[in-house]
């Protein structure tokens, strides 16, 4: 990274830029999905850290080769972005949960009597695994098909007479639901740092959270931070054209002229 370091740039864009990043960021609490709009200064600030130790911090990773899974998404067009996150993140997501659903309940009956907070680890899960199937279906279903349609040039948009904001901010909604309990998964494991009396199901449990809550995080930064800011501008874009063929003003979202009614 340079050495001159914008302190401006968000902590969204610091990850796209750079992945190598993200590490450093999930250990130090610096929330670059959810909360990825403010500033490095404002987030470090936030959180009572200096920019200059964070930025030593991510030089240090980088140096060492940290890539966090590359950015080679960022050059996707919104709608292969839209593929590539259901094909990597809901599929990791789908199978991390079976998985979990299958060496919990093992780890409870053994261990929930020394260690009674993973009583709660198991209710925190479960809510997850509801909440989470039921957003991505949201996604696949509804949402990205909208998202697709908007990016694909020529084709009718067709659908209900308000905006792409409403299910998009319906999404953003739940990845602030989402991110809270995987927060409290952390606090619950201790930092996904199992005790020394584990068994190799529960060290297992512990990681595949772990990596449950990582992947996560960065498929909420690739929908919050790129493709539904690339899907608003879209519509917008769209609006103006309908705007410009009619001849006279469309109201924002109104799905008035060409722009017709959406089916999803």
């Amino acid at each position: 990274m340079a050495t001159d370091w914008d302190n401006t740039k968000t902590l969204a864009q610091l990850v796209i830029e750079e992945p190598g990043a993200m590490p450093v960021l999930e250990q130090l609490g610096l929330d670059y999905c959810c909360r990825g709009g403010r500033t490095i200064a404002e987030a470090c600030a936030e959180r009572g850290l200096e920019p200059g130790s964070v930025r030593a911090m991510i030089d240090g990773a980088l140096t060492d080769g940290g890539a966090q899974g590359g950015n080679a998404w960022t050059t996707l067009g919104m709608s292969e972005l839209a593929d590539h996150i259901e094909q990597t993140h809901h599929a990791r997501a789908r199978e991390l949960f079976q998985r979990l659903s299958q060496v919990v309940p093992r780890v409870v009956a053994a261990h929930s009597a020394e260690h009674p907070e993973l009583v709660e680890v198991a209710q925190v899960l479960s809510g997850l695994s509801d909440e989470m199937h039921d957003h991505m279906v949201r996604e696949e279903r509804v949402l990205f098909p909208w998202l697709r349609r908007l990016f694909s040039h020529g084709s009718l948009h067709k659908g209900p007479p308000w905006s792409v904001r409403r299910p998009i901010d319906c999404m953003v909604h739940d990845h602030d639901s989402v991110s809270a309990g995987l927060s409290s998964l952390k606090r619950l494991l201790s930092g996904f740092v199992a005790p020394p009396d584990a068994c190799g199901s529960y060290v297992s449990m512990v990681d595949m959270v772990r990596d449950l809550t990582l992947d996560t995080h960065l498929h909420i930064h690739k929908e919050n931070n790129v493709l539904f800011p690339a899907g608003i501008r879209a519509e917008a874009g769209a609006e103006m054209a309908a705007r410009e063929r009619c001849g006279s003003a469309v109201p924002s979202g109104s799905g008035a002229c060409e722009l017709g009614t959406h089916t999803a």
